[in-house]
């Protein structure tokens, strides 16, 4: 009698358990789908600030504060706390700042960002401008005495916002691609910017190869879309692209299963896989 209630109290323990682990099988047979990165990026760029075409005096003035800032540690620092480890290349140089040859006196420092892109800049849950890039420039304004004025702003907008004065510069994740270089001036690269494709773990899906004939999502206007452009051998392999205006929504239809894959930041695709947090992508306030 013994021996049978030991057996029947083992097979009650599998049956409880074998939806997660089929009782002695294969673990991943109910595993819940994750988003993964395939590996290779799309093209590659780097991370800047930029500002209105001209306004070279304080363009010089915040690449030389971010070098003072990155030789005394406070980048990394930054970085640390928002990425884990430092991505950052900005060549350190204690003295930067004193070799300026023009000095502009201000108050205030007043950046613009796309409240879209994390964590380079984005709105937390509470709804206060948060991330990487509003960090390191409130570095560079504690570092002058300045006072950080932070405006979320419309990304198609950003040359209008600069030329009223509206905003001094554009922090937050801004990609040196073609259209900012051309147009506006900027500061050195700061931080390498590859652009990948993210897909679903139970997709099937396992190297750029695998998107051939799917749809792919980029956020219209954004590097990813640049990227795309420039990637022949990508872009002639999908069967669409669909251009969205909201990086939340395509994370969603990935999500659901509706497209197949989205290509964004890497920054941005890490801090999707550690987080979940979907709705930061979609400039939450």
């Amino acid at each position: 009698m013994m021996r049978r209630n030991i057996m029947v109290l083992a097979l009650s323990v599998c049956l409880l358990i074998g939806t997660l682990t089929a009782c002695g099988g294969n673990s991943d047979v109910m595993a819940m789908p994750q988003p993964v990165m395939l590996d290779g990026p799309v093209a590659t760029y780097a991370f800047g600030v930029a500002f209105q075409r001209g306004n070279t005096a304080l363009r010089d003035q915040v690449w030389a504060a971010l070098q003072v800032l990155s030789d005394d540690g406070t980048v990394g620092q930054i970085a640390r706390r928002w990425f884990g480890y430092d991505p950052t290349i900005i060549p350190p140089a204690p003295y930067a700042t004193g070799v300026l040859e023009d000095v502009r006196e201000r108050e205030t420092l007043i950046i613009g960002f796309d409240p879209s892109m994390a964590p380079m800049g984005f709105f937390d849950e509470d709804g206060t401008p948060t991330g990487f890039d509003v960090d390191l420039a409130q570095a560079v304004a504690d570092y002058y005495g300045w006072t950080l004025e932070v405006h979320p702003i419309r990304w198609a907008e950003r040359e209008m916002e600069l030329a009223s004065g509206n905003i001094d510069s554009l922090w937050g994740g801004v990609s040196l691609t073609d259209k900012i270089t051309q147009r506006l001036d900027y500061t050195e690269p700061y931080m390498e910017n590859p652009q990948m494709v993210v897909t679903m773990s139970t997709a099937g899906i396992r190297n750029h190869r695998g998107l051939r004939g799917g749809t792919l999502a980029v956020l219209a206007g954004s590097a990813a879309e640049s990227a795309l452009v420039e990637n022949e051998s990508v872009q002639a392999g999908l069967g669409e692209i669909l251009l969205e205006d909201d990086l939340a929504t395509a994370l969603s239809d990935l999500m659901q299963g509706r497209i197949d894959g989205v290509l964004m930041d890497f920054v941005a695709a890490e801090f999707l896989i550690r987080t979940g947090d979907v709705d930061a992508f979609g400039g939450r306030e």
